[in-house]
């Protein structure tokens, strides 16, 4: 990895592919441009990800915001050796093997995540981007996404009109205990069991909700979150019926150990992939 001036220019492309890092499940602020080319937002912030065959360049005003945001300082490949040979991870790693879990804002996933739940992406992207535009900065050609003291200011109805349903009153009642003092910073320095029954106290996070905050929000590894796709790979490394969420966190943590928020993604795209 190099920074040169407004750009980031990485050569080793065995641990980075955008494609991989876009599509497995942890952001919904991109947009797809052309073949390889895609434009992310994070936060008041934006960069444009140009990925060819030998090369991947991130342009940005902010290139060490970005450094931090693509987790670009982590050595990926000594993640990947630590993890093969456990249940499944060889082929799930070799297909997904540029994903990098992003460093992503904590409000932002809150909110992001709390609008996934039971909904499927280009509606979440939908809701995301109408909320941006009518509470964010206008920053020019984009908006910011809204603080938390901006979406505390509108009430249910608000979030109805914007198309989030039931999960509206959510958007409000949450926006307004994080502005009111509730401190999602706080939770940095407490464990992913702890961390994810305190996240469960906020309206509209259940507990996979609360593991995918933990693990894009926080880079908290010993999460796991459970979705349909993750229930296939339980039963595929496990072999019981069983369907308690809770259950198979746990049996799953105990398994992939200290690097199960990285297990988890290789595991999600390369199960919902093929």
């Amino acid at each position: 990895m190099v920074i040169q001036k407004n750009s980031i220019i990485i050569t080793e492309l065995e641990d980075f592919d955008i494609r991989h890092i876009l599509d497995c499940g942890q952001i919904f602020r991109y947009e797809r441009l052309n073949e390889g080319e895609y434009r992310v937002y994070s936060k008041d912030k934006t960069c444009l990800v140009r990925q060819m065959q030998d090369s991947a360049i991130i342009e940005s005003d902010d290139p060490n915001y970005f450094v931090n945001y693509f987790d670009l300082e982590r050595n990926y490949g000594e993640i990947k050796q630590r993890l093969k040979g456990k249940p499944f991870m060889d082929e799930a790693i070799e297909y997904g093997h540029g994903i990098r879990i992003l460093n992503q804002d904590k409000w932002e996933m809150l909110i992001s995540f709390i609008i996934s739940a039971n909904n499927h992406i280009p509606r979440i992207k939908g809701i995301i981007g109408r909320l941006c535009a009518s509470l964010g900065e206008n920053m020019g050609d984009y908006y910011a996404f809204p603080t938390p003291e901006a979406m505390a200011s509108k009430d249910e109805e608000f979030y109805k009109a914007l198309g989030a349903g039931y999960r509206a009153k959510y958007l409000a009642v949450t926006s307004r205990q994080v502005a009111d003092g509730f401190d999602l910073d706080a939770i940095d320095c407490i464990d992913g069991n702890t961390a994810n029954k305190k996240l469960c106290t906020l309206m509209g996070v259940g507990s996979k909700v609360a593991d995918c905050i933990l693990l894009f929000g926080y880079h908290k590894q010993d999460v796991f979150p459970v979705d349909t796709w993750i229930k296939k790979v339980y039963k595929d490394v496990v072999g019981d019926g069983v369907d308690n969420n809770n259950v198979i966190r746990r049996k799953l943590i105990d398994i992939y150990g200290e690097y199960s928020g990285y297990a988890q993604q290789y595991l999600f795209f390369n199960k919902r992939e093929n």
